[in-house]
């Protein structure tokens, strides 16, 4: 069940305290990404970082887990951040890296196609939403990548992987783990957990 697994999640940080991180798997909160070099605890203010690592963790309870917050109060920062939070994720020798985000401007390519260069020579590789509002997304629409669609129909234990165009998709579920007494049309959904619990089931592959 993830046994061995190294998984970094680049979001908003992490709650360790909350009842579904605390005693499952190990969670690390590691930095901080922020570009102007201010020193900021690395805490979870809005709550995503939390909820997409509890859905890996749901699947990959064993798996080792390393926060690296590029998001402080609001869900947006510097692309050049998120850039270095994957060098961050590969120098603590993430297996997989989480981003359950990217962008849709071309300008970044360049960079992001030296950074999955990196990670393949790590043994590492990103999972990352394959497009976003009918637009490629990046990284995960690049190859070397683990590119994410959504598919409600999918149970979310249970990503399949789909041939389209002689490139290999992932398709998951966009629901996160199911919160008691909160129906699921009223949790969080969307690419994000997608990507989430694709990661996870990676993550559970690795072990035993």
């Amino acid at each position: 069940m993830g046994d061995g697994a190294r998984v970094a999640v680049i979001d908003s940080g992490v709650n360790l305290d909350h009842p579904h991180i605390r005693g499952v798997g190990d969670v690390i909160a590691g930095p901080t990404v922020n570009g102007d070099g201010a020193a900021l605890e690395s805490v979870d203010q809005l709550g995503h970082g939390t909820a997409v690592t509890a859905a890996i963790l749901d699947l990959a309870p064993r798996a080792t887990v390393y926060s690296v917050r590029c998001f402080v109060d609001t869900f947006d920062c510097p692309f050049e951040d998120v850039l270095h939070a994957i060098d961050v994720a590969l120098e603590w020798g993430a297996d997989w890296i989480n981003l359950s985000l990217g962008t849709t401007s071309p300008e970044y390519i360049p960079q992001l196609v030296a950074s999955i260069e990196r990670a393949r020579d790590a043994g590492a590789c990103l999972v990352a939403p394959a497009s976003a509002g009918g637009l490629p997304s990046y990284p995960g629409s690049l190859e070397g990548t683990v590119p994410v669609i959504v598919d409600p129909n999918i149970p979310r234990e249970a990503p399949v992987e789909r041939e389209i165009h002689g490139r290999r998709y992932w398709f998951a579920s966009p629901h996160p783990r199911a919160i008691e007494d909160v129906p699921r049309e009223a949790n969080w959904s969307g690419i994000s957990f997608a990507t989430a619990n694709v990661t996870g089931a990676l993550a559970r592959s690795l072990g035993p």
